[in-house]
């Protein structure tokens, strides 16, 4: 079996793959090991990952876009990346980048980013060696991301085809179109707020963007939302507060504390 998936826990198991309607059945499922049941669900699957890292870092009032900005000794998006390496899933690595900022490639490999966020998440799926059946995109910015959410993303998006990272919103939410009056307060409970990373049978991805093109959308700023255009149903996946997005110097200096605070807890 590929040792990518040799760490998974048996209760990773999506509920809608037990067997239900026939007990025999479920009892012959279950009496297999659980990694019998992985490479099952597995088998010739490759799995790719998209870092997206084209932002300049307008929003953060520096000439050195955040993702290239140092966090902890280590730049912001190298964290990612170290996460990514370090769970053994992914057959290929893209880190796509402004053509003014791109890094020198090592164990991911370099991609020329788009105008928009949209075309540079499209250029990556355009742009695996070998084309995979699963693609988890992320964005640069976003260096918390833990192992249990980039499993839970690709475990899902094999059973489901798409799959959102969100977080329940701690804040009331409030509906302002013109962000002048409020027209509504709707039940926060109802609402999440939306991570990265994104992950998709490339199939669908591919045609969500294609139809996105066809249809002259060009800046899309979320591809589960290109995914939900053609009807498709997007999972949801648990995401965490600490896997927050670096947009602002406010956010580099709670990264920073959230990176000490770990260095500290491990003694």
């Amino acid at each position: 079996m590929n040792s990518r998936h040799s760490a998974w826990e048996a209760d990773a198991l999506p509920t809608e793959l037990h067997p239900h309607k026939n007990q025999r059945m479920q009892l012959l499922f279950f009496s297999q090991p659980f990694s019998v049941i992985i490479e099952a669900m597995y088998q010739n699957k490759r799995i790719a990952a998209i870092l997206l890292m084209g932002g300049e870092g307008r929003r953060f009032g520096s000439s050195l876009p955040k993702q290239f900005h140092l966090l902890g000794g280590k730049k912001v998006f190298d964290h990612a990346l170290d996460a990514f390496v370090a769970t053994g899933l992914f057959d290929e690595i893209l880190l796509v980048c402004h053509k003014d900022w791109m890094p020198r490639e090592g164990v991911a490999r370099v991609v020329e980013g788009g105008n928009t966020r949209q075309e540079s998440s499209y250029r990556g799926l355009k742009s695996f060696a070998v084309r995979p059946d699963i693609v988890l995109i992320h964005d640069g910015v976003r260096p918390f991301v833990t192992e249990r959410i980039l499993r839970e993303n690709v475990r899902d998006a094999v059973a489901y085809g798409a799959v959102d990272t969100c977080i329940p919103s701690a804040d009331t939410l409030v509906h302002a179109p013109g962000r002048e009056v409020i027209a509504s307060i709707p039940k926060r409970e109802e609402f999440l707020r939306g991570q990265t990373p994104q992950t998709f049978q490339i199939d669908w991805i591919l045609e969500a963007h294609e139809k996105a093109r066809e249809d002259g959308i060009e800046n899309a700023s979320d591809d589960c939302g290109l995914v939900l255009r053609l009807g498709k149903p997007v999972r949801v996946v648990l995401g965490e507060e600490r896997n927050l997005k670096i947009t602002s110097e406010l956010d580099l200096f709670l990264a920073e504390q959230i990176l000490q605070r770990s260095y500290t807890a491990r003694g």
